[in-house]
């Protein structure tokens, strides 16, 4: 029995990063097998992996799979600006991938909710998930991609098939509803429309329909909203270690927030760092630059306990 033209290594229980060289094959009608990542290849260091079985190449990493695919079955961009433009798109889409998904995985209900915030304010984390968006937007203005059905154009592309994939997958860690009112920002242009024009190709919505689960449960929206739930029955979260350098500045100028201000540990040499409790600030820490800047973290707590519930499960607070 001959061997089909290609396989893909990766998990066997869903799709993940491995999805978007799925979805490419059965768009094209190609068939493939899929093995797990005990047979991975030695030429590949980890999942995802293809092998051409026609030449026995092996390739790894995302964005290589799916321009190699591109090439092969008629999903390229080919030619000048438009293709080096195109693979900006696909690395800006793989940070879409790595940021939310690493994001999920750390269970940090305030980051969350900070890196999918729709009014992304220009400090570092707020509002990412729209701002990656927005730039794969804006690129798309050299050869006329802005506003076309695909990313690229008229035709869908390899890298139209890997913002199903990141999209999908954002969906599956926050829900998707939010993922819908972030694309849906001015910023984004038609880039929601691009991915049900992906979605609704007739071999991909076939595929789609029988396929694995884009990831595995543990980390699906529905068990985060249940962690959120419990956690605010239990204790609110533990803030994550942030910088003190705008406290620093407003205490060496001699005035600090009273919010601040009322959590003091006055008796504390400087230097220290300990606090008796995890309401208490040591003053001497404040120009250390390692303290937790507990204003802030306090109204990251307040948006957990009052935006949660509404923006990832569809309800209010409960």
């Amino acid at each position: 029995m001959n061997s089909p033209p290609y396989t893909v290594y990766y998990f066997e229980a869903f799709g993940g990063r491995a999805e978007a060289a799925h979805l490419m094959l059965a768009a094209s009608g190609t068939s493939f097998e899929k093995k797990g990542k005990d047979e991975l290849p030695s030429a590949a260091f980890q999942c995802p992996a293809l092998r051409d079985n026609s030449t026995g190449l092996v390739l790894a990493q995302t964005t290589v799979i799916a321009k190699f695919l591109g090439r092969r079955l008629g999903f390229d961009v080919e030619g000048g600006d438009e293709e080096i433009i195109a693979m900006k798109i696909a690395d800006d889409i793989a940070d879409i991938w790595k940021e939310g998904y690493s994001l999920r995985k750390q269970l940090d209900m305030a980051r969350c909710l900070e890196w999918l915030d729709c009014m992304p304010d220009g400090s570092r984390n707020r509002g990412r998930f729209v701002r990656l968006l927005s730039v794969i937007n804006e690129s798309r203005s050299v050869g006329n991609g802005k506003g076309q059905t695909f990313l690229t154009g008229s035709e869908v592309k390899y890298v139209d098939f890997l913002l199903l994939n990141a999209i999908r997958t954002m969906e599956h860690c926050y829900g998707v509803e939010k993922v819908a009112q972030c694309l849906s920002q001015e910023s984004c242009g038609n880039l929601k429309d691009v991915v049900e024009n992906v979605k609704g190709l007739d071999k991909v919505k076939a595929y789609l329909e029988t396929s694995p689960p884009v990831l595995y449960e543990s980390i699906s929206a529905a068990k985060l909203f249940g962690n959120a739930v419990r956690s605010r029955s239990i204790s609110p979260p533990k803030p994550p270690l942030q910088t003190a350098a705008s406290i620093s500045k407003r205490h060496s100028k001699g005035f600090v927030d009273k919010a601040v201000a009322s959590r003091v540990d006055m008796s504390a040499p400087p230097g220290h760092t300990s606090v008796k409790k995890r309401s208490t600030i040591n003053v001497g820490a404040l120009h250390t630059g390692s303290i937790h800047d507990f204003n802030k973290e306090q109204r990251k707590t307040e948006q957990v306990e009052n935006a949660w519930g509404a923006m990832f499960a569809g309800g209010g607070k409960k």
